[in-house]
């Protein structure tokens, strides 16, 4: 069966090369390192389930670094998780209550929400890493003009906190019906023996995203284990979803 894909927009504050650097943009509510969330009234149960058990993956591999939790009543800043047009996420913390998308009909997939609540954290693309010319070779004529700029190389506020790695929940995949012409690769690996279909695909964390969040929240390091299905995928099915997040 062939997959289904998903279309996301990222809105941009101040964002850095993989991380942000700023301070401000960083979780911290009422003191504490942590996020919190809250659902639309409208957003239906069955899917409040799936992000839920998104949430729960999170805090296995992230809750002693920063903890994804509900809103309490106190809680200023936080995220609203609603059915917009898309999936799409702020960059690091903006103040007050912050809008996610994960559109009902199609972003409520494990992969896709693990992606956009690391947006939240402070996470952006890692083809838009300075260093990504090292690791691939874009093929700007197989990219619509629209969509060139969502791999632009970001130059400001620069921080670098793993290697480059093709594999994260946060990279590009190397096509999308939503912007490659003819079904063309928008980009190929310079990195030897990748499998293509893997490149953001992921139904998980890479290690590589786990550890960004925790230096860039001065966390202590902790073993990371992967599940065994990376595919994205909403109730184990077995079809990859590529994910795209457009900044806007």
């Amino acid at each position: 069966m062939l997959a289904r894909f998903v279309l996301a927009f990222v809105l941009v504050g101040l964002a850095a090369a993989q991380g942000v650097l700023n301070e401000n943009l960083r979780w911290r509510i009422n003191g504490v390192r942590r996020m919190a969330y809250s659902f639309d009234r409208n957003y239906p149960q069955q899917a409040r389930q799936t992000v839920m058990r998104a949430v729960a993956r999170w805090n296995q591999v992230l809750g002693d670094c920063l903890p994804l939790q509900p809103r309490q009543a106190n809680d200023r800043d936080y995220i609203n998780v609603f059915n917009g047009q898309g999936c799409f996420s702020m960059i690091g913390r903006v103040g007050r209550a912050q809008d996610l998308s994960l559109s009902l009909s199609n972003c409520v997939y494990q992969g896709t929400v693990i992606h956009e609540f690391l947006h939240a954290a402070g996470l952006i693309h890692t083809q838009k890493r300075p260093d990504r010319d090292n690791y691939i070779t874009m093929n700007w004529g197989n990219i619509a003009q629209s969509w060139q700029s969502q791999f632009t190389k970001e130059t400001r506020g620069i921080g670098k906190y793993t290697e480059y790695d093709i594999y994260s929940i946060m990279h590009y995949p190397y096509r999308h019906p939503s912007w490659s012409i003819g079904g063309r690769p928008g980009f190929t690996s310079k990195i030897p023996n990748v499998n293509y279909n893997r490149i953001g695909t992921g139904n998980d964390f890479a290690e590589s995203d786990v550890v960004a969040i925790r230096k860039m929240y001065n966390c202590p390091m902790r073993k990371f284990n992967a599940i065994v299905n990376h595919n994205n995928n909403r109730n184990g099915a077995k079809s990859g979803r590529p994910i795209a997040c457009s900044n806007v």
